[in-house]
């Protein structure tokens, strides 16, 4: 591997430590959706009735719920939730108090974000939070990091392009927070765009690599949400879809997968959060008619909410200037159709292996509950799906290919996004330390970490990060190589013009011993050709 490509992994990887970090600090405990439920879930793992910071309360009477005394600023810190001109200043009163909660995990979450969470767990809950949100993004960075390094080139980028524009502002904000769906958010994406490269990669090594990181992805989404281990089986399939051919001449890559979906349909079968809505019954009285005609006209809100329309952060209740959600909806536009410039059965039957969910799951919810469209189902339930989704549209006509967009159209990403990323930011700080009806400069700081720099510094670094992670968009853009550029010698179709051509041995990466059986899936050797070796007369340099 070249020191080129771990220099600029290293540049992405500390992008997203400090865009991350920066989405960590801008706002105070509790800010996330739920966040008194996951935080006294996370307090109460193994609570005894003496334990500290956790007590269990006496069992209560037959039919009644399990109660527990946690830090006042665990079991209610969101004083400010729903009210958008409330600052975080009213969490003051709340420090060094303890309260009673019964919102604690029985059975409804898989458990596995909790627990390790509450390794961090210690006497300050300012510090532990923090810790907490430090720690989500710095497995977020080591993750999708190692796997972008692992991958070839076409898989690389299909993952640089995908986590770029999909993640701004919802995605963020919820990996820096103790929100299970952070899991479910960056597991999803790195089982996803892990598999994906296995079957692609350039070595036995990386390959190993790649299907260990992308079964630790995995387990991460599955140990979350029971929803998210739904997620890593329409993944899983979206991507062997794409990549049949691999398949079906290499039946022993299918064990990866098959051992993610044995765990993943266990854990979606006994989750209750998967089981309530399974046999959920109607919570109001509506038509169906009312239900149908309403998620038939509003479920694109469910989309949009993911980069700030129509949904807020936090609570829902912080609004996302129009400076953040018009460049990201209309990049991730482009960037999505642009996909489809080339295309092929199996890169369309893998779309729609994750599209018709991404639509099916939360509509047959509403459906079940009768409710319309802002009512109980949240954008950041689907937004796992989203990143796998666009990052399947990028791949190309040929087998192993991805799209590629040009330096200008990178750099164009790279800035406008940056931009969005420090307005989403500034809009989720003031949001919190004035409230909205504060000043529009933030020089009145009725709320902010003492320790922390200013809240511009923040605001600042995070553009930065941001600008630093999406590095690969324009640095991945440039025009290929002689030795990298590929062009379709038969028709994928033309199954007998694929079986007379020769295979091509992979060249081994710098460093590593060449693999004498290669690693390189069928498609990609009988489909491509360095064009170098097979120029025609007419393409021969005159």
């Amino acid at each position: 591997m070249k020191l080129t490509e771990w220099i600029a992994a290293a540049v992405v990887a500390l992008g997203v430590l400090l865009c991350g970090g920066a989405w960590a600090l801008s706002s105070p405990v509790g800010s996330s959706p739920d966040d008194s439920y996951h935080l006294s879930s996370i307090w109460c793992i193994g609570a005894t009735d003496n334990s500290l910071p956790c007590r269990k309360l006496p069992e209560p009477a037959e039919g009644a719920v399990q109660s527990y005394k946690v830090p006042a600023m665990v079991a209610g810190p969101q004083c400010y939730a729903f009210d958008p001109t409330a600052s975080a200043v009213c969490q003051e009163p709340l420090r060094g108090k303890r309260a009673v909660t019964t919102a604690v995990n029985s059975g409804d979450y898989p458990g596995g974000f909790y627990t390790f969470m509450h390794t961090f767990v210690g006497s300050s809950v300012v510090k532990s939070v923090v810790t907490m949100r430090m720690v989500n993004v710095l497995i977020t960075a080591l993750l999708l990091t190692a796997i972008g390094l692992a991958c070839a080139p076409a898989a690389r980028r299909m993952l640089a392009y995908a986590v770029t524009v999909t993640l701004i502002p919802l995605g963020w904000f919820i990996i820096g927070s103790v929100n299970p769906s952070s899991w479910a958010i960056v597991g999803v994406t790195a089982w996803g765009f892990a598999l994906n490269g296995l079957f692609t990669a350039p070595s036995r090594r990386r390959g190993i690599a790649l299907g260990a990181l992308g079964l630790v992805g995995a387990l991460m989404a599955i140990g979350a949400r029971g929803d998210a281990a739904v997620y890593v089986v329409v993944t899983g399939v979206a991507v062997c879809i794409l990549h049949w051919r691999t398949l079906w001449t290499r039946k022993w890559l299918a064990a990866i997968p098959a051992a993610a979906f044995l765990i993943a349909a266990f854990v979606s079968l006994t989750a209750g959060q998967v089981g309530s809505i399974a046999g959920a019954s109607a919570e109001t009285d509506r038509p169906l008619s009312e239900v149908l005609t309403n998620v038939f006209l509003e479920w694109p809100a469910l989309i949009s909410g993911s980069f700030g329309y129509s949904f807020g952060l936090g609570w829902l209740d912080t609004a996302v200037p129009t400076l953040t959600a018009y460049p990201v909806a209309m990049i991730l536009g482009f960037v999505f159709l642009s996909g489809f410039s080339q295309g092929r059965w199996s890169k369309v039957l893998a779309c729609l292996a994750v599209g018709i969910p991404l639509i099916a799951l939360p509509s047959l919810t509403y459906y079940r509950l009768r409710m319309i469209v802002g009512e109980t189902i949240q954008p950041r339930y689907i937004l796992p799906l989203i990143p796998v989704l666009v990052g399947l549209a990028l791949a190309g006509r040929v087998p192993g290919t991805s799209i590629r967009f040009t330096r200008v159209q990178g750099a164009v990403f790279s800035g406008a996004l940056s931009l969005a990323t420090s307005a989403a930011l500034y809009a989720n700080i003031r949001r919190y330390v004035t409230g909205t009806d504060g000043t529009l400069l933030i020089d009145n700081l009725e709320w902010w970490w003492p320790w922390a720099p200013s809240p511009f510094v923040i605001i600042a670094l995070g553009g930065v990060g941001f600008a630093m992670l999406s590095s690969p968009v324009w640095l991945l853009s440039r025009p290929a190589k002689d030795n990298e550029s590929v062009r379709l010698v038969a028709s994928e179709d033309d199954s007998a013009a694929l079986a007379a051509a020769p295979p091509l041995e992979p060249a081994a990466a710098e460093g590593e011993e060449e693999v004498r059986e290669s690693w390189l899936p069928a498609e990609r050797k009988l489909g491509v050709e360095n064009e170098p070796e097979h120029r025609s007369a007419e393409e021969a340099p005159r």
